[in-house]
């Protein structure tokens, strides 16, 4: 009898150890990350501080790309997934703010530099991270993600335009 119990036990664990790695938690952090978003834009308007900031963009790029070679990613695919959140990350600031035009808030953002950037730089490690897990797993993105990428970044001012270019960069990262 215990014997048959660790068999299929044994048979189990094989099982999953054989399935593909999933991806979920990767897009889950993708859409958190973006979800700070509207966030960014209120302050800046509040602020009177424009959506763009390249200085700004190029220090997040660049901590990104080191902080990726540090854990084994190529660092050149990863500058083009940052590339492609921060055009993501802009859009949805240019949309929401657009919307505030007509519809104004008394809504107080999170504070951009003691509350959003601290958690925008612990998601983008976190990204980082969930990537090289699911490529040391031999996971590798394909149309097939392409459903639950769509699905789990259902925020409201990202267009499908914008997640296929996250998308599309996220499947070009890389290892080391």
């Amino acid at each position: 009898m215990v014997k048959a119990i660790l068999v299929g036990l044994l048979c189990m664990v094989s099982v999953q150890a054989l399935a593909a790695p999933s991806a979920s938690g990767l897009f889950s952090a993708i859409a958190q990350r973006l979800s700070y978003m509207e966030d960014v834009g209120l302050y800046k308007a509040n602020h009177n501080l424009p959506i763009e900031d390249i200085a700004r963009e190029e220090v997040v790029i660049s901590k990104a790309s080191e902080s990726a070679a540090e854990v084994g990613l190529d660092s050149q695919s990863v500058k083009g997934f940052f590339r492609a959140q921060i055009s993501a990350a802009k859009a949805i600031q240019y949309r929401y703010r657009a919307d505030l035009l007509n519809t104004p808030t008394n809504r107080e953002p999170r504070d951009l530099k003691t509350v959003v950037r601290p958690a925008l730089i612990t998601l983008g490690e976190q990204i980082n991270q969930e990537v090289l897990a699911y490529l040391n797993a031999g996971g590798q993105l394909s149309e097939k993600d392409w459903n639950a990428f769509s699905q789990t970044l259902e925020l409201k001012y990202l267009s499908e335009a914008d997640k296929r270019a996250l998308f599309d960069a996220l499947s070009a990262i890389s290892l080391k």
